[in-house]
């Protein structure tokens, strides 16, 4: 199979993910509005939009190279605790913003979507063309330019 034609299809199968996702989500959280408590609801609402960050995440990474793992305290301290604060204060009372979160709910979906785009994105930056040496051993191919 050409690679032109694999990464078209690759696409194609994170776009379908991506679309299933949301029309299977959409009947999941239906079936959540029978939840008479209100937390219950949340959590499971919750839940379900932080699993769809996490698939756009992988949708997002599809490709060929080497998986580069690596931590990244920046996206740790700009997109997963501030997600982790909004949640958190959605939930306990005595947090400041907690009034104003309970009145705007789409802001509680957005940061439930950045912790699950955030996570994986803090240790794995997806599908990279280098070599494995050079992730985990970067004074070798510095080494091996110099040789050149």
């Amino acid at each position: 199979m050409k690679k032109r034609q694999r990464d078209g299809l690759n696409m194609f199968f994170s776009a379908f993910m991506v679309t299933a996702y949301v029309i299977c989500s959409y009947y999941i959280m239906q079936l959540a509005n029978s939840v008479t408590n209100a937390a219950m609801y949340g959590a499971i609402t919750i839940g379900i939009v932080v699993l769809f960050g996490a698939l756009l995440f992988y949708a997002t990474r599809v490709g060929e190279g080497k998986q580069v793992i690596r931590f990244s305290p920046s996206v740790l301290c700009l997109i997963v605790l501030p997600a982790i604060y909004i949640i958190c204060a959605y939930y306990a009372v005595g947090l400041p913003l907690h009034d104003k979160l309970q009145d705007n709910s789409v802001v509680i979906y957005l940061a439930a979507i950045a912790l699950g785009y955030g996570i994986p994105y803090t240790f794995t930056s997806g599908f990279e063309m280098v070599a494995a040496e050079d992730v985990y051993f970067p004074e070798r191919s510095d080494e091996k330019k110099e040789e050149e």
